[in-house]
C-alpha cells in the first residue's frame, strides 16, 4: 500500500486496474520496425526511459505482492484489486493513479487494445496528452517505478480496459483486461 500512497502524493501520477489474466497471443512487433502514426499511438508508442522513473523514499517492490498484477517484467501495482476497490483511494472522476514497476534493465510496451482506445488513455506526467501506447525502459540494475495511470476521456468513471503487453526480446504478446472499479470483466 505504501507505493500507492507515494504515487498518490505525486502530482503527475494517475490511474487504477485489475485483470482477467494474461494470455499469450500472436508475435510481437519487430524491434527494427519503423514507427508509424503519431507519438503515443500503437504504431509509435511514447517512450518512457530510466530518466522518467520516479524516485521515492518508499522502496520499489522487487516482487509482485498480493493484489498486484504481474505480466512478465511488468508489475501493475494493485492491478488485481482495483476492480472492487473504492475509486476515491486512486483518484477520481475517471482519472485514476496506478503506477507500473518494470524489473531492472527490462523494456515493456503497454498498448490499450482497440475496443477501448476511443475512451481511455494512459496518463503519465512525461506525456503532454494521454497516450494509447507506451514503452517503459527501466534503468539497468534496479526496478523502475513509473508514476502513471489511466484516464477516461468520455465522462466514464468505471470500465474494463483491455491491454496488450509486449516484452522486448520475446516473440509473443500477452493480453490482460483491467477493471477500473467495474467488478469482473470478461476476458478480452
Amino acid at each position: 500500500m505504501a507505493p500507492i500512497l507515494a504515487c498518490v502524493t505525486l502530482a503527475g501520477c494517475t490511474g487504477g486496474a485489475t485483470s482477467s489474466g494474461a494470455r499469450p497471443t500472436g508475435p510481437a512487433t519487430s524491434p527494427a520496425a519503423r514507427p508509424s502514426g503519431p507519438a503515443g499511438s500503437p504504431g509509435n508508442p511514447q517512450v518512457f526511459s530510466c530518466g522518467e522513473e520516479v524516485s521515492s523514499d518508499v522502496p520499489v517492490p522487487q516482487q509482485p505482492r498480493p493484489g498486484d498484477l504481474a505480466v512478465g517484467p511488468l508489475i501493475i501495482i494493485s492491478g488485481k484489486m482495483v476492480a472492487t476497490a473504492d475509486p476515491a483511494g486512486f483518484g477520481g472522476e475517471g482519472d485514476y493513479k496506478i503506477p507500473f514497476v518494470v524489473t531492472g534493465g527490462s523494456t515493456v510496451t503497454v498498448t490499450i487494445d482497440a475496443p477501448a482506445r476511443g475512451h481511455v488513455v494512459i496518463d503519465n506526467p512525461y506525456a503532454r496528452h494521454g497516450v494509447t501506447a507506451a514503452t517503459y525502459h527501466s534503468c539497468l540494475g534496479a526496478h523502475g517505478f513509473f508514476a502513471q495511470g489511466f484516464k477516461f476521456t468520455d465522462g466514464r468513471v468505471r470500465g474494463c480496459v483491455p491491454l496488450e503487453v509486449r516484452v522486448a526480446g520475446q516473440a509473443g504478446v500477452q493480453r490482460v483486461t483491467l477493471s477500473l472499479f467495474a467488478g469482473s470483466c470478461a476476458a478480452g
